[in-house]
């Protein structure tokens, strides 16, 4: 049977009160998209509280639109379902093998305070599922409980969005809550790379990467974690 996997994306539109835009950050959506369905893993995509998950519009702009990006763009399909997603409490986690939390700046906004999206995370976790998580959609595993109660993350070695990379874009006075500060205030055992390079830290079934430039590295470890032949 082909295996399943839930990428969970933002809903959330509104940079704050600066009257941006935000929402998913396409390459953190595209690679993965492109290399796990490559795979041959069925993709589903979902929302907390199924709102339609608007992309990023400086993610569709050079230099951060990749081939991979304009190779997502051309999916219309994928494109399709942005618009209409599963609502994240809707969601089994029975049929899922693995679940993505897919990074963008509004994540910060609706994954805290979506207790659904923890209670999912908890119940695949329960189930030995992986869980992944890549830039500010680590922040998703805030409202996760380890089987004794405390955080999911507390005492677990991860990455996601630094505070420095967030003060060198100015969003730190922005954003409701800072990914690395917000993870260590749990418990959670962070480290980064340098600003905007590559890092992926496994710890058993969690894998989480810091910024876009960590997305290619991400998806390739979820497909060594899940096989690349589905039965």
């Amino acid at each position: 049977m082909t295996k399943t996997l839930l990428f969970v994306l933002t809903g959330h539109g509104e940079l704050g009160d600066t009257g941006a835009r935000t929402g998913v950050w396409l390459e953190e959506l595209a690679t993965p998209y492109q290399l796990l369905t490559g795979a041959g893993f069925d993709i589903l995509f979902a929302t907390p509280g199924g709102q339609p998950a608007p992309l990023d519009p400086a993610s569709l702009e050079e230099p951060w639109l990749l081939p991979a990006g304009h190779w997502f763009l051309d999916q219309k399909e994928a494109v399709a379902q942005l618009e209409a997603p599963l609502d994240v409490s809707d969601v089994d986690a029975s049929r899922l093998d693995a679940i993505f939390l897919v990074g963008g700046t509004g994540t910060l906004w609706d994954f805290p305070a979506s207790k659904a999206l923890g209670a999912l995370v908890t119940a695949l976790d329960r189930r030995e599922k992986i869980i992944a998580a890549i830039c500010h959609g680590v922040v998703g595993l805030m409202t996760a409980r380890a089987d004794d109660g405390t955080p999911f993350v507390k005492g677990r070695p991860l990455t996601c969005f630094s505070n420095e990379e967030e003060a060198m874009l100015e969003y730190d006075k922005i954003v409701p809550l800072l990914a690395e500060t917000a993870l260590v205030s749990q418990g959670a055992i962070y480290s980064r790379a340098a600003p905007f390079e590559e890092q992926v830290v496994e710890d058993g079934r969690l894998i989480t990467g810091q910024n876009p430039a960590s997305a290619e590295r991400l998806a390739r470890t979820l497909i060594r974690h899940l096989g690349t032949a589905p039965g």
